[in-house]
């Protein structure tokens, strides 16, 4: 009966020290600080911009600006901020915007394109050849962008 015990005891111990390992285990994703912020172009608020950073290494993280201009990264599916450390900054026009009108029925195809407004014209130093820089650090982090053109 004793033996009965200790087993009982040994598999209790081994399930509970699995169990506890695998939900509490080492993360391989890097430490990150939360970033948001606006995006203004000569003062206007931008909306449905991308935005992206991207650090020295590894993976960048993205946003979409809102209507006010504002923006918060996403590192990795719901997990918010980006990589430690230097980043270079691309803002550009979402591709997404024009994707979610597409799904619009065809009916009102005439008045979302005589209503849609066009995206602004955004330099080449902002996205393609972005001289922007952020230096991200623990905790949060507030990145507001004024682009001129």
């Amino acid at each position: 009966m004793k033996l009965v015990q200790q087993s009982f005891l040994t598999v209790t111990v081994a399930i509970l020290t699995l169990n506890l390992t695998g939900c509490g285990g080492v993360s391989d994703q890097p430490d990150l600080g939360q970033v948001k912020g606006t995006i203004t172009l000569d003062g206007q608020p931008l909306a449905g911009m991308a935005v992206v950073f991207f650090p020295e290494n590894g993976r960048p993280a993205k946003a979409t600006t809102t209507a006010d201009g504002t923006y918060d990264l996403i590192y990795v599916r719901e997990t918010r901020g980006t990589k430690l450390g230097k980043n270079r900054v691309e803002i550009a026009p979402s591709e997404g915007e024009d994707d979610a009108d597409d799904a619009q029925s065809e009916e009102n195809a005439p008045q979302r394109k005589a209503v849609k407004p066009s995206k602004p014209k955004i330099p080449a130093r902002y996205n393609t050849k972005s001289e922007l820089q952020a230096d991200v650090k623990p905790g949060e982090n507030v990145f507001d962008f004024k682009l001129e053109t």
